[in-house]
């Protein structure tokens, strides 16, 4: 699954690519490339609708079509933030959500599962090393942007 993944985001980079340099050749075909990043986003939640309509017993290879069209979109956006420096990297999403997740769920599994509360302590103890982690690469007060 790691290795489809890499293998997917490394075809994404290699699709916006020939539109970045098709942007810088003399007669660009598509001059609000980086403008596309709304495009991918509204046409996920485009292709969420045809989720939706997907979700049915015994329609397995449809759903996964369909739901390939929603990821597709997601990781073109992200290399489209990565191109313009909104991201460093796009597996660093992927990697930053595996770590938030896994947390939650072990402290959540370390303490009475029936409760809510552990999920929510580790929630605002990860939202202070966000905020840390954001101060301490821009250099400045977070309260602004909060």
């Amino acid at each position: 699954m790691h290795h489809t993944l890499t293998k997917i985001i490394d075809l994404s980079d290699s699709w916006i690519q020939y539109y970045e340099d098709d942007q810088k050749s003399n007669n660009p075909k598509y001059n609000d490339f980086y403008k596309w990043w709304e495009t991918y986003f509204n046409w996920i939640l485009e292709e969420m609708e045809e989720v939706k309509e997907q979700i049915k017993p015994n329609n397995s290879v449809h759903l996964e079509d369909e739901l390939w069209d929603v990821l597709w979109g997601y990781v073109c956006i992200l290399q489209i933030f990565k191109k313009k420096w909104y991201i460093t990297d796009v597996k660093k999403v992927f990697e930053r959500s595996y770590k938030k997740l896994s947390e939650r769920i072990e402290a959540h599994h370390q303490q009475d599962s029936t409760t809510y509360w552990s999920w929510i302590k580790t929630k605002k103890k990860q939202k202070e090393e966000l905020k840390d982690e954001h101060n301490y690469l821009y250099w400045c007060d977070n309260k602004k942007d909060s």
